[in-house]
């Protein structure tokens, strides 16, 4: 379950340290903007290949 979560949220959390914001400074927004944008994206193209 950890390694499931990590590669869940790792696009979101590399930006937010490659933006040098702590966990405390970010409240999750950052993270899950990136994250969102990011899996969507995957999900938008797996959705028009295959469908």
């Amino acid at each position: 379950m950890h390694t499931l979560l990590f590669v869940f949220l790792f696009p979101g959390d590399l930006v937010r340290r490659k933006l040098g914001i702590t966990v405390d400074e970010d409240g999750g927004l950052i993270r899950s903007f990136v994250n969102m944008c990011f899996w969507g994206t995957i999900a938008l193209w797996t959705a028009l290949t295959w469908l």
